[in-house]
């Protein structure tokens, strides 16, 4: 009870008043005095209730406190829970950088345990190559009285693997501005760290990729201007000669020419790929452009035992495009198929619209299939297997496909053949979006 210690107390007084009184006038005898009595009566229970209100209070107190405690000691019980459970390193220095507090991540981060790491100085766990420079980042940021400060820094685990951290601080300073201590994080970047490493080599090896590009480009450009006007003198010449020549120069004019002819061939696909070409993206049916394209080339691949398959499940598969353009990809594409394949056999051609509003092609072919490190090479300027190849045929339908946003993925096998996978933006149909409408 609230007032338990004031009713305790005044019947405590009470007790001691009369036990007085009975001693004092019954046993001993004292005469009667009213106004003595009066006056010690209320001197002890005004005594009694106050003492009895200071136990009460004190006991409220104390009760309160009690609860306090409690409440403190169940949040931080709570506190170590969540900093024991949280993935990131959670830590805490002094002024001399020695650790006052770690949890338990930071075991699973370096492979030393808390206990033997508390109290030793951070700088002890990195290495002594970037000490210094971390040591010089931590001087500088205390030195301009920051906050905050954020680094990455290697290190080396106890099993000595490498990785990486990211490392956020806290600093705090007294009213005189010196450093009394910090707190802060350490997250594991060692995945991202590689992942931009990655990066960098990517688009340093796209980089090359696109100098070798823009020197083919220039290469093309010097080349035909320089070759193509005397090779049409050459061409004119070696024609008059021919015309008064004998049977046996006429024969060796005729190797001739046909060299003169590949020659130009090669200028031919250098001009294409040296200059821009004026195209004209609209919407085309892809089905139609292929369907011309197989029945273009099949009279050729029955010439070397060659079917061309098609599977087509949709007669309607429309994307933005340049038609002449994508008819030259889908030539150059058959051609080589055809020529991979000098025994004969299949070429299927599959185009099919997928859930992701994409256009998806497929050529494969039974041919010879070709080795890892040519697959790598594939597409390079000047690059070829053909003994006549200019190694620039599938270089230009790489550019053309990646100017019409494709994706190109090739999968072949020595001896299994090879499959070309091309996927387009598509544009869909007045018939496929009633359909899709419909199903809804």
């Amino acid at each position: 009870m609230k007032y338990t210690g004031r009713i305790v107390s005044l019947l405590t007084g009470l007790l001691l008043i009369i036990t007085w009184d009975f001693i004092y006038y019954f046993v001993l005898h004292y005469p009667v005095d009213l106004k003595v009595d009066m006056v010690f009566t209320i001197l002890i229970l005004f005594i009694s209730y106050y003492m009895g209100k200071s136990y009460d209070i004190s006991h409220t107190t104390l009760a309160a406190l009690r609860t306090s405690e409690e409440r403190v000691k169940l949040l931080n019980e709570e506190m170590q829970h969540v900093l024991q459970s949280i993935d990131e390193v959670v830590f805490h220095t002094n002024a001399k950088g020695e650790f006052q507090f770690l949890n338990q991540s930071w075991e699973e981060f370096t492979g030393y345990t808390v206990k033997e790491s508390l109290h030793k100085n951070a700088l002890h766990f990195i290495s002594l190559h970037e000490r210094h420079e971390i040591l010089r980042l931590v001087r500088q940021s205390i030195g301009l009285h920051r906050e905050k400060t954020r680094m990455d820094i290697p290190y080396q685990k106890r099993d000595g693997q490498f990785r990486w951290g990211e490392v956020n601080i806290k600093l705090n300073y007294n009213g005189n501005g010196e450093l009394l201590g910090t707190v802060g994080t350490i997250s594991d970047i060692t995945e991202r760290v590689h992942n931009e490493e990655e990066l960098m080599e990517m688009n340093e090896t796209l980089a090359i990729e696109s100098q070798k590009l823009s020197v083919a480009g220039q290469l093309a450009a010097g080349i035909a201007h320089e070759v193509r006007n005397p090779l049409t003198s050459i061409n004119g010449f070696l024609q008059l000669l021919r015309d008064e020549a004998d049977e046996k120069t006429k024969e060796y004019l005729g190797i001739v020419f046909s060299e003169i002819k590949r020659i130009e061939l090669v200028l031919s696909e250098l001009l294409i790929l040296a200059k821009p070409q004026s195209v004209t993206y609209k919407r085309i049916n892809i089905i139609e452009t292929l369907d011309h394209v197989s029945k273009l080339l099949n009279t050729n691949a029955i010439l070397y035992n060659i079917e061309i398959q098609t599977e087509f499940h949709e007669r309607e598969l429309y994307i933005r495009g340049d038609e002449n353009q994508l008819k030259q990809v889908f030539i150059n594409l058959i051609k080589n198929a055809i020529e991979a394949m000098p025994h004969g056999g299949t070429i299927t051609i599959h185009a099919d619209f997928n859930s992701h509003n994409k256009v998806q092609l497929m050529f494969k072919d039974e041919g010879v299939g070709m080795k890892k490190e040519t697959l790598d090479k594939l597409g390079e300027p000047f690059f070829t297997t053909k003994t006549k190849g200019t190694g620039l045929g599938l270089t230009i339908c790489l550019r053309i496909l990646r100017d019409h946003g494709a994706d190109i993925r090739v999968q072949s096998e020595q001896g299994e053949g090879t499959t070309f996978h091309i996927m387009f933006d598509g544009v869909q149909s007045s018939e496929r979006k009633k359909r899709e409408v419909l199903q809804r």
